[in-house]
């Protein structure tokens, strides 16, 4: 497969197929292009790609080689092994690339739904524990389902379009539109292209946690690959800060939690900036980190659906220094892949 026959922004490729031409199978739209690692960039007229790949080519390497690990393993129905080949080869939360195809090439395996909050939101309504990620999560909903007499006979796309009619995660929700009233467009341009920053959440009793971030993230200027982040700390002597904090959050991509019972207890972020990071999480496909730095109830929270970037077991306070320092190069791994290239 060349770049031409994948990447969204030409015509009949294999992401565009993905994302249009087969979206009655599965609505994978929203967010923008870098969802699929690499992609050509019409209003700039040059291949863009994550900056976590050299360049166009090795992203597209990387891209087949996990597509093609996930399609092996499952013909080898090694469903348990499915989430850790997409983290680790397509991309942390680089979901739709993770599920869609799976459906397509074995539609008798997984539900048409690459969404995981939509996947723990149905089984939550069956009374089901949401298990692990995407794809577990996929097979767990489809196995409960084809568990229930009422859903004898229905094939899995039947089964998706029954639970978008029947009982959208939010009201407004709909299965996806006809494939004859899609257009092909350039994804980089939408609008989600003002979300350009990472926005940190964080109590200020955790500042100690937050000075090391803000060291990791520093650091990325030696690679010439730095993130764009923002935290309270920025608000300069005399603006509003609660318009700058609603300012910064409206421009974030990725936000980072620093989960801490101190965190979980502030007034001010369970009121002000939760709300809205969630709502900017399920409607413009804003990613949350949740790191978790301290003994806390984050499992009985609505955080507990995000996957957290360490154990929530194993906190930042049960490690040495080292062990954190690993948890915060992760973040900035994953920062990296989530960018996209702009040279």
């Amino acid at each position: 497969m060349t770049l031409d026959q994948y990447a969204i922004g030409k015509p009949d490729s294999f992401c565009y197929w993905l994302e249009f031409k087969t979206n009655e199978l599965g609505g994978i739209r929203g967010g923008n292009a870098a969802k699929f690692g690499v992609w050509w960039s019409k209003s700039e007229d040059r291949w863009r790609w994550n900056s976590s790949y050299q360049n166009a080519e090795n992203a597209l390497a990387s891209m087949k080689r996990g597509l093609l690990e996930l399609i092996a393993a499952t013909r080898n129905l090694q469903f348990d092994k499915l989430d850790k080949i997409g983290a680790d080869l397509l991309g942390y939360n680089r979901y739709s690339l993770r599920g869609k195809p799976l459906y397509l090439y074995f539609p008798e395996y997984f539900l048409p739904i690459s969404n995981p909050e939509h996947l723990r939101y149905f089984l939550g309504l069956f009374g089901e524990k949401p298990k692990g990620d995407l794809l577990e999560l996929n097979r767990q909903l489809l196995a409960h389902l084809q568990s229930l007499p009422q859903f004898d006979g229905f094939d899995t796309l039947q089964m998706m379009i029954f639970l978008y009619e029947c009982m959208p995660p939010k009201k407004g929700s709909a299965p996806p539109k006809s494939i004859h009233q899609q257009k092909q467009i350039d994804p980089v341009d939408s609008s989600n292209n003002n979300r350009t920053t990472v926005f940190i959440s964080y109590s200020h009793e955790n500042q100690e946690e937050l000075n090391r971030l803000l060291l990791h993230l520093r650091a990325t200027k030696l690679n010439n690959n730095t993130v764009k982040w923002w935290d309270d700390t920025q608000i300069k002597p005399g603006a509003l800060w609660d318009e700058e904090i609603k300012k910064a959050m409206a421009s974030a991509y990725v936000a980072i939690l620093l989960v801490s019972i101190d965190y979980l207890a502030s007034e001010f972020i369970l009121k002000h900036e939760l709300p809205s990071l969630l709502t900017a999480a399920e409607d413009d496909g804003v990613i949350i980190l949740p790191v978790i730095l301290g003994p806390c109830n984050f499992k009985y929270t609505e955080l507990a659906r995000f996957q957290a970037v360490n154990n929530p077991s194993i906190p930042l306070s049960k490690m040495n220094k080292h062990e954190a320092d690993e948890v915060w190069n992760k973040v900035v791994e994953i920062l990296h892949e989530m960018k996209p290239k702009d040279f």
